[in-house]
């Protein structure tokens, strides 16, 4: 089996505090993965108390210098020897003194709680660190196995379940943001349930963000620009969404980055210049490269809006041309010939390592596929 890191591999696409920034840490003073029985993960977290910190009630060092939430104090409470000083439980109302030692079992040894079939083939791993992994899944590979109660099959859970095992990790395995079977890239997941959720936090504060990168029909009016729209099922077609008044709101930032012509490529400035004249037949774009960021977490949230504004996503075959032209012999479908997949791409990862606090840029580099394309309209 392949794998981006391991032993002797590089980290590819890993950028740690590619901004030169670090978020407000935990102020942890550790961050430990044991392992129980079998390799099973457990995760505790300690601190001594301070001069400064002493005289607090346990609760209140529990909240302000560990970070840890009521939930999760509350949960811990009721594990065995969950929350101990100096190695005694103690309840959460007791008064500290300078030098104990405060400890938290945040979660017992607990297996995975589906139990995949590991799949043994290739798995590119971006970025790894004891609480989270970041993966680079590949187009045509489904996240998860698809159907209730099926945990065989080659996904990527699958393949992550075999790479797990195969270090002697057997943990709960938590993917954050899925993509569709069609889009390659980042992909976030958590090894363990308290991860999980202060990752899930995370997004819902906006500090852990997605970037993607997308080819699209033709070029935007604007450079860049907000789309507020909001998606509900199609009626028609169970697979589709639709733009709809009564439907959840949906936000997408986007962004020009280059614009094609026929042979030629240009920059940001000619986009621009190139929504002015977009009324002209031979100044008309053939594609543009667009980068996206979502507000929103809806279901086809870029394919729609892209479409709504009139540039769907090059090979979509739900809400663009997809391949109803290929074997026609024109341009437009010698460019889907090339990709056979809706040319969208996850291509940067940004969010706080979850009991650290620090600062994480995590990038997969564009696919040959999505390049290809690319150098196709400029030759």
């Amino acid at each position: 089996m392949k794998s981006g890191c391991g032993k002797g591999a590089s980290k590819k696409g890993y950028n740690e505090n590619a901004d030169g920034k670090v978020f407000q840490p935990c102020r942890l003073c550790a961050s430990l993965l044991g392992k129980g029985v079998n390799g099973i993960v457990e995760k505790r977290i300690s601190r001594r108390v301070s001069a400064e910190e002493e005289g607090m009630s346990l609760g209140q060092f529990l909240r302000s210098c560990m970070s840890l939430s009521k939930k999760e104090i509350s949960r811990a409470k009721f594990l065995e020897n969950g929350i101990c000083v100096d190695g005694v439980r103690r309840k959460v109302t007791a008064v500290l003194e300078a030098g104990e030692f405060v400890e938290v079992q945040l979660e017992t040894g607990e297996r995975t709680s589906l139990q995949l079939g590991a799949s043994d083939k290739e798995l590119e791993v971006l970025y790894e660190d004891e609480d989270v992994i970041v993966l680079n899944k590949p187009a045509g590979l489904s996240v998860h196995p698809a159907g209730r109660g099926t945990f065989h099959g080659d996904t990527l859970a699958n393949r992550l379940a075999f790479y797990l095992r195969e270090k002697g990790e057997d943990c709960v395995i938590r993917i954050l943001g899925r993509l569709d079977k069609d889009t390659s890239g980042v992909v976030l997941a958590a090894k363990s349930r308290t991860a999980s959720a202060r990752l899930e936090q995370q997004r819902e504060a906006g500090i852990l963000k997605k970037t993607y990168l997308a080819v699209v029909q033709g070029v935007p009016q604007e450079s860049e620009g907000e789309i507020r729209v909001s998606l509900g099922p199609d009626p028609e077609d169970r697979t589709r969404m639709r733009v709809c008044q009564d439907g959840k709101t949906a936000q997408t930032y986007y962004q020009v980055l280059k614009t094609f012509h026929g042979g030629r490529e240009n920059g940001i400035e000619d986009g621009r210049e190139a929504g002015e004249r977009a009324g002209k037949e031979e100044e008309r774009a053939v594609c543009s490269l667009v980068r996206l960021c979502l507000a929103t977490g809806r279901t086809h949230q870029i394919r729609v809006h892209m479409a709504y504004i009139g540039c769907s996503l090059l090979g979509d075959p739900l809400y663009g041309s997809g391949s109803a032209a290929a074997g026609s012999g024109s341009p437009e479908a010698e460019r889907r010939a090339l990709i056979g997949r809706t040319a969208l791409h996850a291509s940067e990862l940004v969010f706080c390592q979850p009991f650290t606090g620090r600062r994480l840029r995590v990038s997969a580099p564009l696919p040959k596929d999505i390049a290809r394309i690319l150098n196709f309209v400029v030759e």
